[in-house]
């Protein structure tokens, strides 16, 4: 029985591998037929037959009602599924990945005699917590009967070269350009302590969005002028064969691509009425390069952005290590080598970068234990002994300690003979244990080692040098009896390499009263970690008003606007839930702990009513954003880069200029259009546009505020203006607090030039004017009118509006009153909610 996991999976979008550790020496495992890597595909043919591999990724060209890939990209869609025609069958993409880790998992137990009952996982670094979560539960259903832990797979690739790597000071920066995503790790190495410290990536830059690129740039419209397929599109499902064909010849152009300077395709088409058609067409290198030259440029940006912000230079990187199959491009590997148009820095291609991040995996997975019950039973007449020690060590005479613990029938023995005591409640005096390593170079021998009186011993090993250790416990009661023993032995394995830990891949904190986002805990923190802190409610919560709320959502990222982030979670606190009205300034207490796989729990504590609340952090519902309202979006966003445009132009902004340049260097406008385009048919494309429309806004806040920021302190400081003189005017001590509170907070955001902050206190302040003027005596009719402007085009409203206006002219204050309390209910329900924020304490 293993001590370690010892097994790593690269779970990738195109292609997977599994590697193992044995006598500290990692190797890649081959499938059955005889490859390191296994196709990410799946086919099923006919009900009952399951095949994954190189030849469901065959099929998925000729077969595509009854075959697929690329599920990865579509893992945590709760509306993703996959209907395989001939089985009546339709799979989720964690039930796709199920059958990918299955196989692996198979050819394993091939290699060792036995299926491993657990398995690092490697996800993207920049991965979501709902596709983290689905990784987790496609591990579950493969059958692994013990948790899986996973690690970003940027992490792993570092793991892999700092494994073989002799240097002992450096820093590196992990490239992995894979089939679906991007990652970017930096990483140092000091004196035997290797550790991540910055992750950049994107989870829907890969190789996949170059091949899509070339076939709607180039292929398609080549089938247009010499085949006459002018209405074949992606976002109709009568092509689909044809995309399918087309989209395998471009993965296959680009293979042939990384060694010659073109290619003859030559692709069976069909046309309308399934008439077979052949495109051929010479692809040139250059034709790739220009085609594929925005991913590039926005995934050295990335790295060129985690290098800035660890507040180093290119020229502080020794090497850069290339991962991913992307990174085979001449081309690629061309751009970064140029310190102008790349990063410049010396590559390093010594690890096959199609298989580094499984062997990395296997390698971080020799230090994690295999999780054992402390509180299984023993069975009747054996002892158990739990053991504490460190798998991977650089040191050659570790520590290692244990408790023994006998059955519940157990009779311990003392020095008198006299028995005693059973159980738990078992007295071990007299009782001692040797630890053994027969195979060590030189073979070790602890001695006896004697036990207190509830079983516990420690002890210092010594380790056969640059391999793994494998030690075994034995146990004698105070006659010299040998004693049986479970769960004896334990493996330790000595490198020169420690790893410094999983790190946070993306901040996560809460989103504040001016929808800003508050970090609470910073991306690059080493996992297992918890964070606590405490805030104030902005406003009081009246157990009266059952339409009030606190919601406090929980963000993941690192823009300073909330909404440009992924909300992952919400604390929600109703006057149900509390006893007593909670007042302006009452303090709540946000937890946020992360396990080691990244998962995430958050509660609130509010000790004025001594309650708690866990937030809902529901992975499950999360689906992709349907075409129309992503077009939407898209037309917006359109529609604010061109009248950025001419701001930048007028207000001279160098700031503004280079943020323009380097969107349209990364043609983010375009590679978003064509994902929209194919989102109807493509859920994969889906996530990949409002990923890509998310970063898109982010950007385009960036630019307006770098042209509009000092209108923005002009128009914060206008209104806190007005808010001192109706302040000082009517305003009660909750007012005057109210204002001060805004006036510190705008006090550091104009400072710290947070334009962000500025905007939310502008809002946070006409919320305040807008409770002002609601005191006054002529509120009655200001809300009649703003209520007849939001219902304009109501028919419901006309004779309540009629009736407001008799109200008005009679000067009868009452019947205004109730006129706006219907107008009110006439509202969609999300513009009458009224909702209290959270402010930082």
């Amino acid at each position: 029985m293993r001590d370690t996991v010892d097994f790593g999976i690269d779970l990738g979008t195109t292609n997977s591998a599994i590697a193992v550790v044995e006598g500290g020496n990692v190797s890649v495992i081959k499938n059955n037929d005889g490859w390191d890597i296994t196709p990410s595909a799946v086919w099923i043919p006919k009900e009952g037959r399951v095949h994954v591999g190189r030849q469901a990724r065959d099929r998925v060209e000729h077969d595509p009602a009854n075959a697929t890939a690329e599920f990865k990209l579509e893992m945590g869609l709760a509306d993703s599924r996959k209907t395989f025609a001939n089985a009546g069958a339709s799979l989720s993409p964690p039930q796709l990945s199920a059958e990918v880790l299955r196989s692996l998992r198979a050819d394993a137990a091939h290699h060792t005699g036995t299926p491993p009952e657990s398995a690092v996982i490697t996800v993207p670094a920049a991965f979501a917590l709902n596709q983290n979560k689905a990784t987790i539960e496609a591990a579950e259903l493969a059958g692994f009967t013990s948790a899986c832990p996973l690690v970003q797979e940027p992490t792993a690739a570092a793991f892999a070269y700092g494994f073989q790597d002799a240097t002992d000071r450096a820093y590196w920066m992990v490239f992995d350009f894979g089939g679906g995503t991007f990652d970017a790790a930096l990483v140092s190495k000091r004196d035997g302590d290797l550790r991540v410290l910055n992750h950049a990536g994107d989870p829907f830059l890969g190789g996949k969005l170059i091949d899509w690129a070339l076939i709607e740039r180039l292929l398609v419209p080549a089938a247009a002028a010499e085949l006459g397929l002018a209405d074949m599109r992606r976002d109709n499902p009568q092509w689909r064969g044809n995309f399918a064909k087309l989209k395998r010849a471009a993965e296959d152009a680009k293979i042939h691509l990384s060694r010659r300077d073109q290619v003859e395709m030559m692709i069976d088409l069909n046309d309308a009425n399934g008439n077979p058609l052949t495109l051929e067409h010479t692809l040139t290198r250059g034709e790739l390069d220009a085609i594929a030259e925005p991913f590039y440029v926005r995934a050295i940006n990335l790295c060129r952005d985690a290098i800035a912000e660890a507040a180093l230079g290119p020229d502080d990187i020794d090497r850069l290590l290339l991962v991913g199959g992307v990174t085979l491009s001449p081309g690629l590997r061309e751009r970064l080598a140029d310190p102008r148009h790349g990063l410049g820095i010396e590559l390093d291609v010594s690890l096959d970068p199609t298989t580094v991040v499984a062997r990395g995996a296997a390698i971080f997975a020799s230090t994690v234990r295999i999780p054992r019950s402390k509180t299984a039973p023993v069975p009747a007449g054996q002892f158990a002994v739990e053991l504490s020690y460190e798998p991977s060590v650089t040191n050659l005479q570790p520590t290692v300690g244990g408790r023994v613990r006998g059955s519940s029938g157990a009779v311990s023995v003392s020095k008198s003979g006299s028995g005693s005591g059973s159980g738990s409640g078992m007295d071990f005096t007299g009782y001692t244990v040797t630890v053994n390593n027969p195979d060590g170079q030189p073979p070790f021998h602890s001695g006896a080692i004697s036990l207190n009186a509830e079983g516990v011993f420690i002890t210092d090993v010594a380790l056969t040098p640059h391999t793994t250790s494998k030690f075994f416990v034995e146990l004698t009661d105070p006659s010299g009896a040998r004693c049986e023993l479970t769960s004896n032995t334990l493996s330790i394995t000595h490198g020169d390499v420690e790893f410094g830990g999983v790190r946070l891949a993306h901040s996560l904190g809460i989103q504040l009263a001016e929808q800003v986002f508050a970090p609470m805990l910073r991306k690059g923190a080493t996992l297992p970690t918890s964070v606590r802190e405490v805030f104030r409610t902005s406003a009081a919560l009246h157990r009266s008003d059952a339409d009030a709320a606190i919601r406090i959502p929980v963000i993941q990222g690192e823009r300073s606007r909330a909404d440009r982030n992924r909300g992952v979670g919400l604390l929600e606190i109703r006057p149900r839930d509390i006893r007593i009205d909670l007042p302006a300034g009452s303090e709540v207490e946000v937890t946020v702990e992360v396990d080691a796989s990244s998962m995430v729990t958050v509660i609130a504590d509010v000790p004025l009513v001594q309650a708690q609340f866990e937030a809902e952090i529901n992975l499950d519902y999360i689906r992709a954003k349907d075409p129309e309202e992503l077009r939407d979006i898209l037309d917006e966003a359109e529609g604010r880069l061109a009248a950025l445009r001419g701001f930048v132009a007028d207000a001279g902004s160098a700031d503004a200029e280079r943020r323009l340049a380097k969107l349209d260097e990364e043609r983010s406008v375009r590679t978003a259009r064509e994902q929209v385009d194919a989102s109807a048919v493509d859920n994969g494309a889906a996530a990949t546009a409002e990923e890509r429309l998310r970063d898109l806004q982010a950007e385009l806040d960036d630019i307006a505020d770098a042209v509009g920021l000092p209108g923005l302190v002009r128009d914060l400081r206008s209104a806190l203006a007005e808010a001192e003189e109706l302040v000082r005017q009517q305003g009660e001590t909750a007012d005057r607090q109210e204002l001060a509170a805004i006036q510190s907070r705008a006090d550091e955001a104009i400072n710290a030039q947070d334009s962000v902050a500025v905007r939310g206190l502008i809002d946070r302040t006409g919320s305040l004017l807008f409770e002002l003027e609601r005191r006054s005596p002529d509120w009655s009719v200001k809300l009649f009118y703003t209520l007849q402007e939001m219902l304009r085009a109501s028919g419901q409203a006309g004779p309540l509006i009629q009736e407001g206006h008799r109200a008005i002219a009679a000067n009868d204050r009452q019947g205004l009153d109730a006129v706006n309390q219907r107008l009110y209910r006439l509202l969609p329900k999300d513009e009458q909610d009224k909702v209290v924020w959270l402010g930082r304490a």
